[in-house]
């Protein structure tokens, strides 16, 4: 990665996390994908796509015979082949645009957890909803939020063009080549907050090195925002601009909500977090807790849920690396913040 600044979530202040979800459509009310190929149905048209409280850009239409879109679109295939080699006519890669190189989408566990092997590698199923992105692609918010952090993935056209080459652009093989995304905070007055990014390419001490893994963003430096702008760009550029395909995957974005009047108290003693140090299950014991969230030392979320008022909930913590977290907890009293060790 370029430019990320090393931050950590400030527990001082009252915050909800507000992530991404693709299961609960605003705008279409019904997410339609294709049976076959599991696209969006409504990808090469105009509809709206919102999914609150986040609205993505999206514009399509047709061109000849052939289908064009631009913005985000949804995906679930999980498709990871090759369709632009010198084994198959490049064509064929308009019609099979819908996959990921991490063969699929986050998996969650039923509280919403992203789920990850003993690697912390985040674990994917095909049929589980992805965004597609192609262009420079635009995300405004309902309200101004502090900037997160979001899963992207290498999109397969862009990866094997990368690797190969094909009969629009090279492949990246050349000292300091590189194809990247520019991640542009916005406010509400559309002004730039400042700037990530994200390697997906690079080509270091005679290697190329494209992961194919979903990997966590963190878009902290870019403050409080009301959308975000992505800019994608490669070294092997032609008459026309960028040859390298413009797609990426993305999924998971989050952003925080901040009560400035809700200064976070020390941990209550109606509320109780143990045992400390956790090795396989943390239990949170509060009055009314409304949600739960646990971030490492980097600032990144490993693990939050949405409660329903309970006094008491169980928390799968055996997956987690060990070091030292932040278990920040809403409940009838306020906020709290406690610092917790995983062994």
């Amino acid at each position: 990665m370029l430019g990320i600044v090393t931050w950590m979530h400030n527990p001082l202040f009252a915050q909800e996390t507000v992530t991404l979800d693709l299961s609960a459509p605003t705008e279409p009310a019904e997410l339609v994908l294709d049976p076959e190929k599991g696209y969006w149905t409504e990808a090469f048209g105009n509809a709206p796509l919102v999914f609150e409280p986040f609205t993505f850009s999206h514009s399509g239409g047709t061109y000849d015979t052939n289908g064009y879109w631009s913005g985000f679109i949804v995906g679930s295939n999980g498709d990871t082949d090759d369709y632009g080699s010198s084994n198959s006519p490049l064509d064929e890669w308009t019609g099979n645009q819908w996959g990921n190189m991490a063969g699929g989408g986050i998996r969650t566990g039923s509280d919403g957890s992203v789920l990850k092997d003993e690697n912390g590698k985040i674990l994917t199923g095909k049929g589980i909803p992805y965004l597609l992105a192609n262009g420079d692609p635009v995300i405004t918010f309902d309200r101004a939020y502090e900037a997160d952090g979001v899963y992207l993935n290498n999109h397969p056209w862009p990866y094997y063009g990368n690797l190969y080459g094909d009969d629009f652009t090279r492949a990246l093989d050349q000292e300091g080549d590189y194809f990247k995304v520019t991640i542009t905070g916005l406010n509400a007055d559309s002004e730039e907050t400042g700037t990530v990014e994200h390697l997906f390419a690079e080509y270091r001490d005679g290697t190329l090195r494209q992961s194919t893994a979903w990997e966590w963003v963190d878009l902290s430096p870019l403050g409080k925002i009301n959308g975000l702008k992505f800019t994608l760009t490669s070294t092997d550029m032609g008459d026309w601009g960028m040859n390298t395909a413009a797609y990426f995957c993305l999924d998971k974005l989050q952003v925080r909500t901040v009560n400035t009047d809700g200064i976070i108290t020390p941990l209550s003693v109606t509320t109780r977090i143990y045992p400390n140090p956790v090795v396989d299950q943390l239990t949170v014991a509060g009055s009314a807790i409304r949600q739960v969230t646990v971030i490492d030392i980097g600032g990144r979320p490993v693990y939050q849920l949405q409660a329903n008022g309970q006094s008491q909930l169980t928390i799968p913590a055996s997956q987690w690396r060990k070091g030292t977290y932040i278990v920040r907890i809403t409940d009838a009293t306020g906020v709290v913040a406690h610092k917790i060790v995983k062994k």
